[in-house]
C-alpha cells in the first residue's frame, strides 16, 4: 500500500483505536495487527503477529474460519488474506509457541465503503487508553502512524504502518509518571521525574546535572562513548530505539539541553 496521509485515511475510513476497560497495565504475549478489518470482496490485506515490544513474531501458525470466506497465504512471518465472500464473521487466529491471538475481519457488499466504514482498527494495550495519533515522518522501511496510549505505568507509543501493521512498541516512565509528548513527525519528548534506575539515560539526564552524573548513568546502563566524543559539548547517546542529544554548557560543563529521538527502524 502506498503511504497515505492522515487525513487521506480518514477521508477514505474512519481509523479507530478501540477503548478497553482501565485495568491494570498488562503487554500480550501475542496481538495480530491489525486487530480488525473492513474488506470488499477480492481485497487482500496483509497481517502480523507481535509480541510485547511490538515486534513481529516468527514460525506462526495461522488459521481462519470459516475457511470458504477467505484465501489464506503465509507471506514470509506475515499472512495475506483474499476476501472471497460476504461475511461478518471472520475469525484469523495466530498461533506461536504456546500464545494464540486473533483478528476480525469484516467482508462487505459492493465495489465501495460507505463513509464512515472503519477501515481496520487496533486495540489499545490492555489498560490502556489510545490519547493521540500522529504521522511519523516519511521514510523507506519506517512507520506511517504513531499511536500513542495512556496507561497506569506510564506512557506507551506504537509505531504502525499505514494499513494498521505494527512495528514496535517504546514505553515510558513509570506509575504516576507524567505522559511522553508525541510530536508530529515522530518526535517524542520524554517525561520527566522519572525514576533514574528504570528510565533510559535519555529520561534520567536533568539540566543542570555535571558530566560525572552522566557518565555515571552511562555506565550504570552499561553505555560508553569514545574519548574523542567525552571531550566535546554535546554526547550523542544512542539506545535501543532511541537517539539522545545531550548539550553540555561550555563554561562550567553542566547539562543545558537534551533531545530525545524515536529511531524510525
Amino acid at each position: 500500500m502506498s503511504r497515505l496521509t492522515i487525513s487521506t485515511l480518514l477521508l477514505a475510513a474512519a481509523i479507530v483505536l478501540n477503548p478497553l476497560p482501565s485495568t491494570a497495565q498488562n503487554m500480550p504475549p501475542l496481538s495480530v495487527s491489525p486487530s480488525k478489518v473492513s474488506m470488499l470482496v477480492g481485497e487482500t490485506r496483509d497481517f502480523r503477529a507481535v509480541g510485547k515490544d511490538g515486534r513481529i513474531r516468527h514460525n506462526v501458525a495461522w488459521s481462519v474460519t470459516p475457511a470458504h470466506a477467505v484465501t489464506l497465504t503465509n507471506n514470509g512471518d506475515e499472512v495475506s488474506i483474499k476476501a472471497e465472500e460476504i461475511s461478518s464473521t471472520v475469525i484469523l487466529t495466530a498461533n506461536a509457541d504456546g500464545d494464540s491471538a486473533e483478528a476480525n475481519i469484516e467482508i462487505l457488499s459492493g465495489n465501495s465503503r460507505k463513509s464512515g466504514t472503519v477501515l481496520w482498527s487496533v486495540n489499545p494495550i490492555p489498560g490502556c487508553k489510545s490519547i493521540n495519533l500522529v504521522q511519523a515522518v516519511p521514510s523507506a522501511n519506517g512507520p506511517d502512524l504513531y499511536d500513542q496510549e495512556e496507561c497506569p505505568q506510564g506512557s506507551v507509543v506504537r509505531a504502525l504502518t499505514s494499513d494498521g501493521r505494527e512495528l514496535w512498541r517504546r514505553s515510558f516512565g513509570g506509575p504516576g509518571a507524567p505522559m511522553a509528548e508525541l510530536n508530529p513527525g515522530g518526535m517524542v519528548k520524554p517525561p520527566q521525574r522519572l525514576d533514574p534506575h528504570k528510565a533510559s539515560v535519555c529520561d534520567s539526564v536533568s539540566a543542570g546535572m555535571t558530566r560525572e552524573n552522566v557518565a555515571k548513568a552511562l555506565a550504570d546502563r552499561s553505555l560508553r562513548l569514545d574519548d574523542k566524543q567525552r571531550s566535546t559539548n554535546q554526547w550523542l547517546v544512542e539506545e535501543e530505539g532511541f537517539h539522545c542529544t545531550i548539550s553540555f554548557d561550555a563554561g562550567n560543563g553542566t547539562v543545558v539541553k537534551k533531545k530525545k529521538t524515536v529511531v524510525t527502524d
